[in-house]
């Protein structure tokens, strides 16, 4: 059973998930600790989309344990999407726009004043080593840059 400890962001044991006769993730067990920037890296067909679809509520388990943030992805899935939120390695807004402009006009859609939206734009494009590309069109951003699930942006 997992013991869920408030120090790790994701914890999983055992985590299954079969499509068919096909087993896609094979007893994933993770301790991510809080307060870091984590990638999920592995070969092509590896399972990986299919862990953070899993954690992100988007796909229910086969079996194992999983908890986001302290909330068990099975019985608490609404609190899970609460405090998370996923995006793919294509989910700008506009490629045509820079990454502060995709930034800040999420934060405007979210519910923050243009000024407010765009200092945290910022904020985030330096936690995320990303300050230099801040001007460059997201269309221009390698592939490296792309893929990213973060907590939501009001709570970092």
């Amino acid at each position: 059973m997992l013991s869920v400890s408030s120090d790790f962001a994701v914890q999983t044991r055992g985590l299954v998930k079969r499509f068919g006769k096909k087993t896609a993730v094979d007893g994933v067990d993770l301790d991510i600790p809080r307060g870091g920037i984590y990638g999920v890296l592995g070969p092509n067909g590896a399972g990986k989309t299919t862990v953070i679809r899993m954690l992100a509520t988007l796909l229910r388990p086969d079996a194992g344990e999983a908890t986001v943030l302290g909330h068990d992805v099975y019985a608490e899935a609404r609190l899970v999407r609460e405090k998370i939120a996923l995006t793919g390695q294509f989910a700008s807004l506009d490629e045509d726009l820079t990454g502060i402009e995709n930034l800040t006009l999420l934060g405007k859609l979210l519910g923050f004043s243009k000024p407010a939206a765009r200092a945290r734009g910022l904020d985030l494009l330096s936690a995320f080593g990303l300050a230099d590309a801040s001007a460059r069109q997201v269309k221009n951003y390698s592939g490296a840059c792309g893929a990213a699930w973060t907590s939501r942006v009001r709570s970092l």
